[in-house]
């Protein structure tokens, strides 16, 4: 049997459309706490337009990147942002959306689970989570 330990435990709220947890984002002196989806099935983290602008990001001037998803697709820009949940903290580049109103933030792939070694109990509304360079 392997046994892992984990240095955050989340619960979070039922939520059909997911499982949200709060994220702290810094740039450049500045931080936001936002709600994101975490989403295993989503390859970038993907935050609002207004985020990006309300840590000061000059949105359009990150990599563009054309995501594709099952209502069609969305231009976003990457940036390099500091990611804090809970104690753990990472450096990482994630996407902002080009257009305002993006309806829900996500925290995928790149940029944010594969920094993180997770579990999930679902049943019980716990999310598990320690820096994946964690023993």
């Amino acid at each position: 049997m392997k046994q892992i330990n984990y240095s955050e435990e989340i619960r979070y709220r039922d939520d059909e459309t997911g499982i949200p947890i709060e994220i702290e984002l810094f740039y450049a002196g500045n931080h936001v706490t936002v709600t994101a989806k975490v989403d295993c099935g989503s390859a970038v983290c993907l935050f609002s337009n207004e985020d990006g602008h309300d840590l000061g990001i000059p949105v359009e001037q990150g990599i563009p990147k054309r995501l594709s998803g099952l209502t069609g697709s969305l231009d976003a820009f990457g940036h390099e942002v500091v990611i804090q949940i809970g104690t753990i903290t990472f450096q990482s580049t994630v996407y902002f959306a080009k257009h305002l109103g993006l309806p829900r933030n996500l925290f995928g792939l790149q940029g944010g689970l594969r920094n993180c070694k997770v579990g999930l109990i679902d049943y019980d509304n716990m999310l598990y989570l320690s820096p994946y360079d964690a023993t």
